[in-house]
């Protein structure tokens, strides 16, 4: 087996504290004596190949008040080489004879390790053993051991620096970084899961496409499948990967059916000639960042059918530039720190230097949170400075804005809301951190869309749910409201 050497230094730690280590007393092992354990199942979290899981300890418990011998300790079964153990400092190959005493009414402390074989598949793969104590009396006892491995393409310090087709059959595993060259352009392909290690991301100077579809979205997140505890995964903890970056140079990025999540940032764009497409994100997902969900910085973009949420800082946030966000649902409720932003942020200047918003024009749209006020505007005292945003047809948790012909058709929510904040939604488990950002059946977002709006660029929501277009009103954000079955959440 691989990757001995965690289990082996467990071994002084082990002698300090397990009392059996050396002793005086003799251990009959009589007939029905018996051991316990402190766990009857060991459940691994998924783990990608070559990559050893962390180490679970469990506990042996002499249950008798005799003393008791174990004489052998081995894993059995079609799988037993996809694990490791270490019992009371003693390692476990399974072959070399033991003699491991525990005193009455005493235990041992142990601890295992996935490390599974790589066994070729696109799936994820069970492995199930069992870890079976034979005592001195003959009795033989055990616990189940089991976890899932998944075998990747990995990726290490890829430089893409000409048309290339990102696609296979299992997740690709991106180590160091991607590098996507100008003039080039990274096509990833519908279904593709791409894993990013914690110092990895992408970095774009030519042009990304991510086309996903409703059936084959495109994901991006961290390479961690584990539990950063009990039930709760690293997956659903922010900053377990870098993010995806497009620099001046890049333009014409198409983002469509991807889920973005679990990143320090989500997507980044630096400055560029606000003439030309920097970006279009549709059908997407960007969720539970450390820093901002999306950042647009002095461009041209276009953002439709999207969920922007739980960036820590902002999650959306406009510099200057030309911006149209149509059906989306931005929403701030992000769990890990003290308050860093807001929902939403635009701005036409920083520190006097002007940033002129040619365009940011927002509709049928949700924006709310868990503050009193999720929009935050930084606007220049010099009116010569551009500032043309505008909003119609959303709910919006902010002050009314009055007597501005931009500013039209919107509810504004706040403390005397009736339906506020998390309540416009129908499940957020924030101990779990599982956020289900559909519409409540209360929610003020319904029946609030502009039928025109809607028929026009996305008759279907991101879930692939019919709007009304016949005239009717559509709700706004990205999720048309949908009575679930008695009893499902």
């Amino acid at each position: 087996m691989k990757h001995h050497s965690t289990l082996l230094t467990l071994f002084l730690l082990v002698c300090l504290f397990a009392g059996s280590c050396v002793s005086e007393e003799d251990f009959p092992t009589p007939a029905d004596a018996r051991i316990a354990f402190s766990a009857d199942t060991l459940d691994f979290d998924t783990i990608i190949i070559n990559k050893e899981s962390p180490t679970t300890q469990f506990a042996i418990y002499n249950t008798s008040s005799s003393g008791i011998t174990i004489t052998s300790v081995a894993f059995e079964g079609d799988a037993s080489q996809d694990f490791l153990a270490n019992v009371d400092g003693t390692f476990i190959d399974g072959h070399t004879p033991i003699s491991i005493d525990c005193r009455g009414k005493d235990s041992l402390i142990a601890f295992a390790q996935f490390n599974s074989r790589d066994h070729d598949r696109d799936q994820a793969v069970l492995s199930e053993a069992k870890l079976v104590f034979t005592l001195a009396n003959g009795v033989k006892q055990g616990i189940v051991v089991k976890g899932y491995s998944q075998s990747v393409v990995e990726k290490r310090g890829l430089v893409v620096d000409q048309n290339t087709t990102l696609d296979a059959s299992r997740p690709i595993a991106i180590y160091d970084s991607l590098v996507v060259k100008p003039g080039a352009t990274l096509t990833i392909a519908p279904g593709n899961t791409l894993l990013f290690s914690s110092e990895a991301g992408i970095k774009v100077e030519g042009t990304i496409k991510a086309e996903g579809t409703l059936d084959k979205p495109i994901v991006f997140r961290g390479n961690r499948y584990d539990d950063m505890f009990k039930n709760q995964p690293y997956d659903r903890i922010d900053n377990q990967w870098q993010g995806i970056w497009l620099t001046a140079s890049s333009y014409d990025n198409h983002f469509n059916f991807c889920d973005i999540h679990s990143g320090n940032y989500g997507i980044a764009c630096d400055a560029s000639d606000i003439g030309i497409q920097k970006l279009t994100l549709e059908n997407s997902i960007i969720h539970n960042t450390r820093r901002d969900g999306l950042s647009l910085n002095q461009c041209k973009s276009f953002i439709g059918n999207s969920q922007i949420t739980n960036a820590e800082n902002y999650c959306v946030y406009v510099v200057g530039g030309n911006t149209t966000i149509i059906h989306c649902t931005i929403g701030w409720f992000s769990p890990f720190s003290t308050r860093l932003g807001n929902a939403l942020l635009f701005c036409n200047h920083i520190d006097e230097q002007p940033y002129p918003i040619e365009n940011l024009e927002i509709r049928n749209s949700i924006v709310t949170g868990h503050q009193s006020d999720e929009i935050f505007a930084n606007i220049s005292t010099d009116e010569t400075v551009a500032n043309n945003y505008s909003f119609y047809n959303c709910l919006l948790n902010t002050p009314e804005i009055k007597d501005n012909p931009q500013v039209l058709n919107n509810v504004w929510e706040n403390n005397k809301s009736e339906v506020k904040h998390d309540g416009n939604f129908i499940n957020f488990d924030y101990k779990s951190l599982i956020y289900d950002f559909r519409l409540s059946a209360d929610s003020p977002a319904r029946f609030l869309a502009d039928p025109v709006t809607t028929s026009t660029y996305y008759p279907l929501d991101r879930l692939g749910q019919p709007r009304p277009t016949n005239g009717q009103q559509a709700d706004a954000g990205c999720y048309q409201y949908v009575e679930l079955p008695q009893g499902e959440k």
